[in-house]
């Protein structure tokens, strides 16, 4: 003992030597706090459940189980040494434990999420990083020094899902438990989901695992639903996720009455939802989350709330972003065969958010969060030789949307960049399967349908990349190069159109698709305006059958969602913007105007679209002698000679000018007519079904039509009666009231 205690020499001192002293004197602690506590460095009580840990809701993680090892992605069994150290519990304790959590257990045993950690991208400079350099070789306290960092730096993921307590995400799962669809219900949805939208969107990486993992998950269901004794198997939140999405999507393409599949697709994917937070996505995604976000911002895309669905595919990109998705790892071509299909399942799930974030924001002429450097695109061993499948071929024109059609590279776009544009756009139907190049090679009808696709989406990109020629502010474009753009674009806009009606005819996809329908819509909206509809038989044929198809289709006055969806007969429901789209085409085949005779006055509500939108009468001011200064040939009147509307305007332009007085214009160029000229009685024109065709270009109509919302930023829904009745404070009664 006294050679222990002895003072060195500290002349003959040496760094290993100090280093062995301190490390031999060091107090060896031993944990009693629950995990929980241990994770938030609190102090703890030591009870079941701890005081901590009820205050935080969520007394069912109190647990003295897990040790340093398995929170660090080590077995979930207890080690040998943990068991020992367990703290002991009274058997008072053990039953009030029990009876407490007795139903969360039950509930959540099925249900509980993953416990390995998912590997986070940071990037190179940053902090995590420099400190997940460090070697596993180093001392234990270095590896305890860069845990605890995490918490730091904001990378913590043991907290629970920040924006739902426990409590209230327990009782979800137990009503969610008592409705959940029978295995008939179950595989008819699946096998219409494999059938229809995979093969066109491929949500799902790896389709025949999930349903390899979807018959063990049946059979053991009904297996504990017999058994007197329920031992079910582990399955993860995040699964449950994918397969109530995949239900979801199935439902809506599947071959049921509307209000059937609107009413199974939004249970399902409320459903998903709520196994996405029990999961806690926001804080450790993982691959299987990221396809249900997918799959949940498809179906709110497809039920006609694209604001959502845009917004929502925000959130998944980022959470692929964290995942370093968009980041491909250094290959060496030495890699085993499950590490390479990992990596390409890694792409193609990138490149999906990349697909849909892409075309949805091109829609709204905003621009795309994925428009970054990232990985290449996932191709097959055989694309190169043999072609491009469907979903090879999407990636590829998503692409080109991302880095020549974003917002920023329109606006700056030369006559040769816009033709190059269109030459890359139209490349990739020559670099297709055999089978998708042309329609007499289609060996299936899903071929015959993809190719279909392929054509419609091809042709309304090159569309866009045509459509600077239709704006009258772009003065970088000679005449003669805006009339050969014009030609080009109505030519792929009439081609569109025409493959929308040729999938029409063979499948439900594209009436069920907002892209879909979408495009196809939009492209015959803008031909009506740019031409002579009466002029044109073919374009004339289409719209009519368009309308035919679409009217047929539209579901009756009714806004989603709905508590209870009313029946009908009809198959969809089209927002605001495509049904003002639809009920402009109308009028365009009809009356050969935008706004038809016997349109509805301000306030009155469309057919399926609620107000609508008026749209604006611009360029009245500068009417001199029926002239218009300044005005392209592109953009000529739809009919010839001076309508009834003009009259109306030359009519107050001149009685303006005769009286001398001063106009002022508003932004949406309506002449403002002053209080003076209203008391001496002045005559002002009705101009409530003025034709803004007449003198709008054509894309400043589109716009116009699409997506100028009527509606004002606070309409009241939201404001509800929320009078909580607060809880006195201790030792008052609820009856006194001290604030005066």
């Amino acid at each position: 003992m006294s050679d222990r205690h002895e003072s060195p020499n500290l002349e003959e001192l040496t760094p290993e030597e100090a280093n062995r002293i301190i490390h031999s004197h060091r107090k060896v602690r031993y944990g009693t706090a629950c995990w929980p506590c241990r994770q938030r460095k609190v102090k703890c009580d030591n009870r079941s459940p701890c005081e901590n840990c009820v205050k935080r809701e969520h007394p069912q993680l109190c647990s003295y189980k897990p040790n340093r090892s398995a929170a660090k992605g080590g077995s979930a069994a207890p080690s040998e040494a943990s068991h020992h150290r367990k703290r002991p519990h009274s058997p008072d304790e053990q039953e009030g434990r029990s009876q407490s959590n007795e139903a969360s257990e039950v509930i959540l045993r099925a249900y509980e999420p993953e416990a390995a950690d998912t590997t986070r991208y940071v990037g190179q400079n940053s902090i995590p990083a420099l400190l997940r350099e460090q070697t596993s070789s180093e001392p234990q306290d270095a590896n305890v020094i860069r845990q605890d960092m995490r918490s730091l730096l904001g990378l913590d993921n043991s907290a629970p899902f920040p924006l739902m307590s426990s409590r209230h995400l327990d009782r979800l799962t137990s009503d969610i438990s008592s409705e959940l669809p029978s295995d008939r219900e179950v595989m008819k949805l699946f096998r219409t989901y494999k059938e229809i939208p995979q093969p066109f969107w491929g949500f799902v990486m790896d389709l025949d695992n999930l349903e390899s993992r979807l018959m063990i998950y049946l059979e053991d269901r009904a297996k504990n639903a017999r058994a007197p004794t329920k031992t079910p198997k582990p399955v993860s939140a995040s699964w449950l996720a994918i397969l109530f999405a995949v239900l979801a999507v199935g439902s809506q393409y599947h071959d049921s009455p509307y209000h059937v599949r609107t009413r199974d697709s939004q249970k399902y994917i409320q459903i998903s939802f709520h196994f996405l937070r029990l999961g806690n996505f926001l804080l450790r995604p993982n691959f299987d989350s990221v396809q249900a976000l997918l799959m949940t911002s498809f179906v709110l895309l497809n039920d006609m709330k694209a604001e959502a669905s845009w917004a929502l595919l925000g959130l998944t990109c980022r959470l692929a972003q964290s995942l370093g998705l968009h980041r491909s790892p250094t290959l060496d071509g030495r890699e085993s065969a499950e590490v390479k299909k990992k990596e390409m399942i890694r792409r193609r799930l990138w490149w999906t958010c990349l697909w849909h974030d892409t075309l949805t924001s091109l829609s709204f002429d905003r621009s795309p969060m994925t428009n970054i450097p990232c990985c290449p695109i996932p191709l097959s061993p055989t694309a190169d030789t043999e072609g491009w499948a469907y979903l090879e071929a999407m990636y590829h024109l998503c692409q080109i949307i991302s880095e020549r059609l974003n917002p920023d590279a329109v606006a700056n776009a030369t006559y040769a960049q816009i033709l190059d544009n269109c030459q890359a756009v139209e490349g990739i139907r020559d670099k297709l399967l055999v089978q998708l190049r042309n329609k007499e090679d289609c060996k299936s009808a899903l071929d015959r349908l993809q190719y279909f696709a392929v054509r419609l989406h091809t042709s309304f990109i090159v569309s866009v990349c045509c459509r600077p020629a239709l704006k009258r502010s772009d003065s970088r474009l000679e005449s003669s190069q805006k009339q050969f753009l014009a030609a080009k674009c109505k030519e792929n806009l009439t081609e569109t159109v025409r493959m929308f009606l040729a999938m029409h005819q063979l499948s439900v996809i594209p009436t069920r698709s907002w892209a879909f329908t979408y495009h196809g819509l939009s492209s015959a909206v803008l031909l009506g305006i740019m031409t002579e509809t009466k002029a044109d038989p073919e374009v004339r044929q289409l719209q009519g059958d368009l309308i035919a198809a679409l009217s047929a289709t539209a579901a009756k006055e009714q806004t989603s969602p709905q508590p209870h969806i009313r029946k009908s007969d009809l198959d969809i429901e089209l927002s605001g913007p495509l049904s003002r789209a639809l009920t402009a085409l109308k009028n365009i085949y009809d009356h050969g105007s935008v706004i038809g005779p016997a349109i509805k006055r301000e306030g009155a509500s469309l057919p399926g679209s609620g107000t609508r939108t008026p749209l604006q009468i611009s360029h009245l001011a500068g009417l001199s002698n029926g002239v218009i200064p300044g005005q392209d040939p592109l953009f000529r009147p739809m009919q010839g000679g001076l309508d009834a509307h003009q009259n109306a305007a030359l009519a107050m332009a001149e009685m303006q000018q005769q009286n001398g007085a001063a106009m002022q214009e508003f932004p949406g160029g309506i002449p403002y007519v002053g209080p003076m000229q209203q008391q001496q009685g002045a005559a002002i024109p009705d101009l409530t079904n003025f034709d803004p065709a007449t003198y709008m270009s054509p894309m400043d109509l589109y716009d116009s039509i699409f997506w100028e919302s009527p509606d004002p930023f606070n309409t009241g829904v939201d404001h509800m009666n929320f009078d909580f009745l607060a809880q006195p404070p201790p030792g008052q009664g609820q009856q006194q009231f001290y604030y005066h």
